[in-house]
């Protein structure tokens, strides 16, 4: 009998990962992976990156990872004016904060204390991540859920801001 039998656990060989290995751009998808980031070797790779894995918002690391780029939350023309070059030293990291607003099934209105970068924003609730459009929606630093949480449930919220 195997220690993992005496604990009723099971063994897993192999890799666990939401993303595709043969992916060489970013991965910020709830099918192709959550949060993944990729590499390209030039600028203009970042153009060939397929529509169906452009995700505004969506970083992507240039030449190693030496400079990162942003998409635009517009509509793609196919040139570099698409992408915005981030300055990472001005990216704040925001994890696991508890937006302010009253949880009591009328409220569906939430506070941040800063304002995400378009599309960064990780939001849970009752540990579930919810769905931007099907869930809620962001404006600025206010969290609008379809649906009022009901009385008692946590809500926590990670994302990035400049």
């Amino acid at each position: 009998m195997s220690n993992s039998e005496l604990i009723g656990g099971i063994g897993i060989m192999g890799f666990i990962t939401p993303m595709d290995t043969e992916d060489t751009y970013a991965v910020i998808d709830p099918i192709y992976g959550i949060d993944g980031l990729r590499n390209v070797d030039t600028l203009e790779d970042l153009n060939n990156i397929s529509y169906d894995r452009r995700r505004s918002g969506m970083i992507v690391g240039v030449s190693g990872g030496s400079v990162y780029y942003r998409l635009k939350n517009v509509e793609w023309s196919g040139l570099i004016e698409d992408w915005e070059e981030l300055d990472l030293s001005k990216i704040t990291y925001i994890d696991k904060e508890r937006p302010t607003g009253e949880t009591n099934g009328l409220n569906n209105s939430f506070n941040l204390l800063f304002n995400p970068i378009p599309g960064s924003e990780h939001i849970y609730l009752n540990g579930l991540l919810q769905d931007e459009d099907d869930d809620y929606i962001m404006e600025y630093n206010t969290i609008i859920f379809n649906e009022p949480p009901i009385n008692g449930m946590k809500i926590k919220c990670s994302y990035r801001t400049n």
